[in-house]
């Protein structure tokens, strides 16, 4: 029975690690505004690519 709860213990600490881990990482990214910075500098180029290569057959007057 020790062993399962020391077992346990291990599980919970290292879940605990992992989880302040992961909120510090996003904390970090949220007061440095990172998810705008990877909108505008990466996901916004590829998409003006993508929409600016498709043939447009109407046009708009």
């Amino acid at each position: 029975m020790e062993k399962v709860f020391a077992f346990l213990l291990k599980l919970i600490g290292k879940a605990v690690l992992i989880a302040l881990i992961v909120f510090a990482a996003t904390f970090a990214l949220y007061m440095t505004n990172g998810e705008n910075k990877l909108i505008y500098y990466v996901i916004r180029p590829f998409l003006n690519r993508h929409y600016d290569a498709q043939v447009r057959d109407r046009r708009i007057v």
